[in-house]
């Protein structure tokens, strides 16, 4: 009779190599799950007053024609320029295209401007003229047969200013939009130069790093938290849907 062998049934401890590896994908999934929440924490912090200004200055442009419409106040005036500068304006254009425009009583009429038109330079002496009348100025213009016109946009304003190049007459129209127009070009980064522009593309950035960090957040809770995927299928869905209302109305 052979004697009896014991029977280990106990599970083999797993080999130190596999035990380094599982504690090391721990170890870099805690480090990259402490990264995403700083990235996201890092761009909310620094930009959470610029998101909530866009936010509201993008509800005030939706309402731009109703609740929150610009408040247009136009300024018109009108000089006469030397007539030692008229031949400077008898210069020969490239090319000439232009409508039937007239000089309406009280002033011009800008909407029955040529739809075609030659730029070219405006006459130093011109400009130097404009400047000493504390008028804009610039150094290229639109030319037409009859006239040189030229538009300078400015935050929450503009600027126009014609010149009938037979007589001189100047036409000089100043149009502001108050602080709704003001607002307005800043939302939409116009007229303010290059600093804000290059501002709003780090926000956008910043936006993008914000969101995909909050997504990358979400699926990390999504376990505890069963409604988040069809909160966030409902957000993707709902602007698709009246996006193709929209598009099947028309």
């Amino acid at each position: 009779m052979h004697p009896s062998s014991s029977v280990n049934n106990s599970v083999p401890e797993p080999a130190p190599q596999s035990a380094n590896s599982r504690k090391n994908v721990t170890s870099f999934h805690t480090i990259v799950k402490k990264q995403v929440r700083l990235w996201h924490w890092v761009s909310a912090a620094i930009f959470c007053v610029t998101m909530l200004l866009f936010s509201v200055t993008g509800f005030m442009m939706n309402h731009g024609h109703d609740i929150f419409a610009p408040h247009l106040t136009t300024t018109e005036k009108q000089f006469e320029l030397p007539q030692d500068l008229l031949p400077a304006l008898q210069q020969p254009l490239k090319k000439a295209d232009e409508k039937s425009v007239k000089v309406k009583e009280g002033g011009f009429d800008w909407g029955q401007l040529a739809s075609q038109e030659v730029s070219q330079p405006l006459p130093e002496n011109v400009v130097q003229w404009l400047k000493s009348q504390h008028l804009p100025a610039k150094k290229q213009a639109f030319w037409t047969d009859k006239f040189v016109y030229f538009v300078t946009p400015k935050l929450g304003m503009r600027d126009r200013l014609l010149i009938e190049r037979d007589n001189g007459h100047v036409h000089y129209e100043h149009t502001s939009r108050g602080w709704i127009g003001f607002i307005d070009d800043l939302h939409r980064g116009g007229h303010v130069g290059t600093g804000w522009p290059l501002f709003i593309d780090v926000f956008a950035i910043a936006c993008i790093i914000f969101s995909i960090s909050g997504i990358w957040l979400l699926q990390i809770h999504a376990r505890k938290r069963p409604s988040t995927w069809p909160l966030v299928a409902l957000g993707l869905a709902v602007p698709i849907v009246i996006i193709l209302v929209a598009l099947h109305s028309h």
